[in-house]
């Protein structure tokens, strides 16, 4: 007898590629107002049609998520920063327990592979964090900001050399869609702890690493708290 097995749903073939690009939206890997590769490129990359991929892109415009110019330098664009943003504040103050679930699981995931990515990090993973550190360091503008994060926290779930917890950590930033903020003191404090991750991980050091993963998570929860009550 098979157990636990739930009833398969339809899925339109365009969906597949809507959700990978939101997901990219949301973890901040794909900037706001950054234009969109080629049509054909897209339908290479995704394996479909480019009738498929318009529909798609149709989808996501329809949904705020990005944007259509016409003319000659026109096509897809990411929507602005104040678009997404009010775009993440209305999800959150829909289901805040639910962003609430995502934050818990992240914490423990980002702590487990911290630990792990101590003991089993190579020379790749190492020169992956501190591209990202560097951006990090550099980031002007609270989008870049986001993405220099979600490529450290990448690097160091690759590191941990289970590809399980990897992926719940790629699904976790995915799902967890937070506003953008411009860079503050708060965000040049949490640099100075990424450096530090960055240091144990460095240094073969799994309790520091764990002990600064989990400085970084009450940074996390303290965002979390501050978000839910300004969308309640």
């Amino acid at each position: 007898m098979l157990w636990g097995l739930r009833p398969l749903e339809p899925r339109a073939t365009y969906g597949l590629a809507v959700d990978s690009i939101r997901r990219q939206i949301h973890a901040g890997l794909l900037l706001p107002d950054e234009r969109l590769p080629a049509e054909r490129q897209l339908s290479d990359r995704f394996g479909i049609s480019r009738v498929t991929l318009r529909e798609a892109l149709r989808v996501l415009e329809e949904s705020q998520y990005i944007h259509v110019r016409r003319g000659a330098q026109g096509g897809p664009f990411v929507s602005d920063t104040d678009r997404l943003s009010q775009l993440a504040l209305r999800r959150i103050s829909r289901a805040p327990a639910a962003a609430m679930r995502v934050a818990e699981f992240l914490t423990i995931a980002k702590t487990a592979a911290a630990r792990f990515a101590a003991e089993r990090r190579n020379p790749a993973d190492l020169k992956r964090m501190r591209e990202a550190l560097a951006l990090m360091q550099d980031a002007s503008t609270g989008p870049l900001r986001k993405q220099a994060e979600t490529l450290f926290l990448l690097a160091v779930a690759d590191a941990s050399r289970n590809p399980l917890l990897a992926r719940g950590i790629e699904d976790a930033l995915a799902d967890l869609f937070l506003p953008y903020g411009a860079p503050n003191l708060q965000q040049v404090e949490s640099t100075a702890q990424f450096a530090a991750l960055l240091s144990a991980i460095e240094a073969e050091d799994p309790a520091r690493a764990e002990a600064v993963a989990q400085d970084l998570n009450a940074r996390l929860w303290g965002t979390i708290r501050d978000i839910t009550r300004s969308a309640a």
